[in-house]
């Protein structure tokens, strides 16, 4: 029978947990490491449909992207629906283990699956976090692209109904690109010092995108939903380790969507 322990050692050795930005809960979320593995599924975020989905599918153990406790509940009254959910978590018996910068961070991992899939060339490590390994990557596009047709090229590869584009110069040509999965906004100094054309990330806020204007970068902002691609490359991932490892158990990934917002055209 194999466990939680079994799949986490195996987890640990590709997304180290200490490679985790200062502050950033991953790892056990809910649950025990000596739990026997019923069934895996890969999720972006853990919220209570994709529970729900977890527990109609024979599911005990999933492992999320974002985690499921960024903040201490301050109490565990039900009628607080994010507190029921941790309840039905508990009552069923589900282990929760998260990935977070730490996937960000690592060699394969989210950041190079996003440089993949933008189709960059002569990828590099961009922007270092305090404890000197980079969070996001930098690299060239195959062809260059105005501002303006940048953003659609970021919409397509993405597959995503839409983006934000930032920029002064909607003509201003682009060949060099730094990205940070997620919300990286507060790194977009670091684009502007490394003379980078463009930057890629999510959530940037509204006086920042007046700051990045000035500075004369241009910023395409594709929301948070595109780290979506999580899900699916862990469940690639975790079927060839299923298949080395004789683990012998069912893994799904998530078909909820978890994105918080509707394009509406």
């Amino acid at each position: 029978m194999t466990k939680v322990i079994d799949i986490v050692t195996v987890l640990r050795q590709y997304f180290p947990e200490e490679i985790a930005s200062s502050g950033d809960p991953v790892g056990i979320q809910i649950g025990s490491l000596n739990q026997t593995v019923t069934g895996l599924m890969t999720t972006l975020d853990v919220r209570p449909q994709v529970v729900d989905e977890a527990i109609d599918k024979g599911i005990n153990f999933i492992i999320s992207h974002h985690p499921v406790m960024f903040h201490p509940a301050v109490n565990l009254n039900f009628a607080n629906p994010q507190n029921e959910m941790y309840a039905k978590i508990i009552k069923h018996g589900i282990t929760i283990y998260s990935i977070h910068t730490n996937s960000d961070k690592a060699q394969d991992g989210s950041s190079d699956w996003q440089a993949e899939e933008l189709g960059l060339k002569e990828i590099e490590p961009f922007c270092l976090d305090d404890d000197g390994i980079a969070i996001g990557r930098k690299g060239k596009l195959a062809h260059s692209f105005s501002a303006h047709d940048f953003a659609y090229y970021v919409k397509y590869k993405m597959k995503i109904n839409m983006v934000r584009l930032i920029t002064a110069e909607p003509t201003k040509m682009i060949s060099t690109v730094g990205f940070i999965c997620g919300d990286g906004s507060k790194y977009w100094h670091q684009a502007v010092k490394e003379k980078l054309d463009a930057f890629i990330t999510g959530d940037v806020y509204y006086h920042t995108g007046h700051d990045m204007i000035s500075s004369g970068l241009t910023v395409v902002d594709p929301g948070h939903y595109t780290e979506k691609l999580f899900k699916d490359k862990m469940y690639e991932k975790l079927n060839q380790w299923n298949d080395e490892n004789n683990w012998n158990i069912q893994i799904d990934k998530s078909v909820v969507s978890t994105n918080p917002f509707q394009d509406l055209f």
